[in-house]
């Protein structure tokens, strides 16, 4: 059995790549609302599986305002070159680690 050449990557760089995602096409649907397109059908949610890799499946209101308002915060930060979407990917996977520790407690 041959065996692919590309390494697939681990858990958190698939949560990191996913936030990242996530971060540009909110900043992207962000600017579309304001020439006047809302709720569009074409807008991807990553909302479950980002917080399923992280481990975070209760699926509560609660969970899913924090989660909102880390990745709009966050999407709302970044700028177009691929520092700041990583830097703004980073913040949010921890803030969203940190609020995983509070729903244990």
């Amino acid at each position: 059995m041959k065996t692919s050449p590309v390494k697939p990557p681990d858990t958190t760089q698939f949560t990191l790549l996913l936030i990242r995602e996530e971060l540009k096409s909110r900043r992207l649907f962000h600017f579309l609302g304001k020439a006047g397109f809302h709720d569009s059908y074409f807008q991807p949610h990553l909302d479950m599986l980002i917080l399923d890799t992280l481990g975070i499946n209760d699926q509560s209101d609660e969970t899913f305002a924090i989660y909102e308002s880390i990745i709009e915060k966050r999407s709302l930060k970044i700028e177009a070159d691929n520092q700041s979407v990583t830097k703004q990917a980073m913040k949010a996977y921890h803030e969203l680690l940190n609020e995983k520790k509070k729903l244990k407690k």
